[in-house]
């Protein structure tokens, strides 16, 4: 079941994001101007509502449609069941994702080696990998994305061009994208950056400023990633087009041929969202990490002009204040690793508690749903008051990882 057609949903149910394929009555019948539509804001719900008692809504995974049904059923019962397989989703997923991932950036390393060396290497294993963390994705995508906070700084090109298809695939399901078009992007998203391994070393990994000419030939990386991914023979024209054009801006002023708002592409649009939100938060040779929030308030100044507006927007939305894998420190003194976020209460995900108030390790983990209130052991409500990096506090988020974030019963 990962991908649900046609469930009935009544008028007051439906939500942001929902992308209804279907309606009570004639299309005709309405003012709808497309059949099959995405719910981009409250006024097209008020919209629906107005014309239809209820709609058919298209569920991109059981993930989803899992928490529609726990928001939705009445009965108590129900509600519990469904509650209690979203929470467990995570731990179920953690594990085959984690080995997802490796296998995926060992081949991109490898790829990555091999254009290095002028070699050929073989689209149909990167494809493959594509497919396979679409997969995991659709099943539980927190599960794989706590995986792109876990970073090597010696191994950022090929976990780089990783982070960013899978992030890529992520926010593209969040929009509705079908499997097939998750493929694409993902693809895309992984092969993105292929030309920067014909860019010289001294260049690549230099770390102070970029003289004229060395920008010159670091800009290059777009049209070389293009010029080797055309040569490829099964290749997605969206990954063709993304290579080429995943540096230029709305503006008109990016590189590597100065296109303006009507020329890029949407896929072109969310991968130059994800890649310099993935470059920004991790280190870098000649910058180190930032926290999420300043990530966020970059893409925020650059939209309209560098990146499109309303897909920032969505981005911050889907990604939230807290991701999964994000160590968060409690107003008690505790310390957890967010292990799934929560769609409409965005302060508020689940969290595993892994640091008592002392910052020593406690000796029964414990998992919090913050949307329900939990309390500490002084009754007082759990509040977050920051977030930091992995490693801080001595938490390694691969150690838990590792272990499948498995709790110890309470």
């Amino acid at each position: 079941m990962s991908h649900l057609k046609r469930v009935k949903v009544l008028s007051n149910q439906l939500e942001v994001g929902m992308f209804v394929s279907d309606i009570d009555r004639d299309w005709g019948d309405t003012n709808f101007l497309l059949q099959g539509f995405t719910l981009e804001d409250q006024e097209d719900i008020e919209s629906v509502k107005s014309q239809c008692e209820y709609v058919y809504v298209d569920f991109p995974s059981e993930d989803l449609y899992k928490r529609f049904r726990a928001k939705a059923t009445v009965s108590t019962t129900l509600k519990d069941k469904f509650n209690r397989e979203l929470g467990n989703s995570v731990q179920a997923e953690i594990k085959p994702a984690a080995k997802a991932y490796k296998k995926s950036r060992n081949l991109m390393k490898g790829v990555l080696e091999r254009v290095m060396l002028g070699e050929d290497f073989e689209l149909a294993a990167v494809k493959e990998q594509v497919k396979e963390c679409v997969q995991s994705i659709i099943r539980n995508e927190n599960a794989m994305l706590m995986m792109t906070l876990i970073k090597h700084k010696d191994e950022y090109t090929a976990e780089h061009c990783l982070n960013v298809g899978i992030m890529a695939i992520a926010f593209a399901k969040f929009l509705g994208f079908e499997q097939e078009a998750l493929e694409d992007i993902g693809l895309a998203g992984m092969l993105h950056d292929i030309g920067k391994v014909k860019v010289p070393d001294s260049i690549l990994n230099k770390p102070g400023k970029l003289t004229d000419d060395e920008m010159t030939a670091m800009r290059d990386h777009a049209r070389l990633g293009y010029e080797i991914l055309l040569k490829k023979k099964d290749i997605s024209p969206v990954a063709i087009d993304v290579a080429y054009t995943h540096h230029e801006q709305l503006s008109g002023g990016g590189y590597p041929r100065g296109l303006s708002e009507g020329q890029i592409s949407q896929n072109a649009r969310i991968v130059t969202i994800v890649d310099a939100f993935d470059a920004i938060t991790s280190d870098r040779c000649y910058d180190n990490s930032r926290p999420i929030m300043d990530a966020y308030k970059i893409l925020m100044q650059y939209r309209d002009t560098h990146f499109d507006a309303k897909l920032v927007t969505r981005f911050i939305e889907w990604r939230g204040i807290y991701p999964p894998g994000s160590i968060v420190e409690m107003e008690n003194g505790e310390v957890g690793i967010v292990v799934s976020t929560n769609p409409r209460y965005k302060l508020r995900p689940k969290v595993l508690l892994v640091l008592d108030e002392l910052k020593k390790k406690r000796g029964k983990e414990r998992i919090i749903d913050m949307s329900k209130l939990d309390l500490d052991a002084s009754a007082q409500t759990y509040r977050i008051i920051k977030a930091v990096q992995n490693r801080a506090f001595g938490i390694d988020l691969q150690e838990y990882v590792d272990k499948g974030l498995k709790i110890a019963a309470v």
